[in-house]
């Protein structure tokens, strides 16, 4: 089946659609978003906000995929060969996403938070397992218990620092990648 065109009226009502979803989220819990309110905020009506989105869950989707996006363009991450276990400089997907201030939100809500983590962490596995393999020379089920541990290791680190970047962010991040690096370098003498 063929993907139908959006034109330029349906991008900007979907686009209002999820910004005002991304204001709520700055309001309330995802959990305490409704429908109606979404309309309400966007000046839509619910027949025009189905007409668009199955439901809630689809705006959130459709923002998540959004924000992934965003941050892949902005690093030109296919065509990247550059590994995050090693390059201090180079900053992982959740916190290249969660750092936008447009979707920093999606990550403080508490609701969201283990969903979000997952979909990240499945978005750039396959990439990190393979970077983890080559540069460390480690099986894949190591490479993936090491990228499991990084990844939600410093997503909780990330989630409890509130993912404000500051000073105490950048110690913590750079003392958390020199672990991981040196870790992993020590392993391969």
């Amino acid at each position: 089946m063929e993907k139908k065109r959006e034109d330029r009226r349906s991008k900007y009502t979907r686009m209002i659609i999820k910004d005002s979803f991304l204001n709520l989220l700055k309001e309330k819990s995802y959990d305490k978003i409704s429908v109606s309110q979404i309309c309400k905020n966007s000046e839509i009506t619910r027949t025009t906000f189905y007409l668009h989105y199955s439901n809630l869950d689809d705006v959130l989707l459709e923002t998540l995929e959004e924000a992934l996006e965003i941050s892949k363009i902005s690093m030109n991450f296919e065509k990247s060969s550059t590994n995050i276990f090693i390059d201090n400089d180079v900053i992982p997907l959740c916190q290249r996403t969660a750092t936008d201030p447009k979707y920093n939100v999606l990550f403080l809500d508490p609701i969201l938070s283990d969903y979000i983590a997952k979909r990240l962490y499945a978005y750039e596995k396959k990439e990190r397992i393979k970077q983890l393999q080559e540069v460390f020379k480690l099986t894949k089920f190591e490479a993936e218990k090491i990228y499991t541990f990084v990844f939600f290791g410093s997503f909780a680190v990330n989630k409890s620092l509130e993912w404000i970047k500051n000073d105490n962010w950048d110690k913590t991040q750079n003392l958390i990648k020199d672990f991981i690096k040196y870790g992993l370098l020590k392993k391969n003498l």
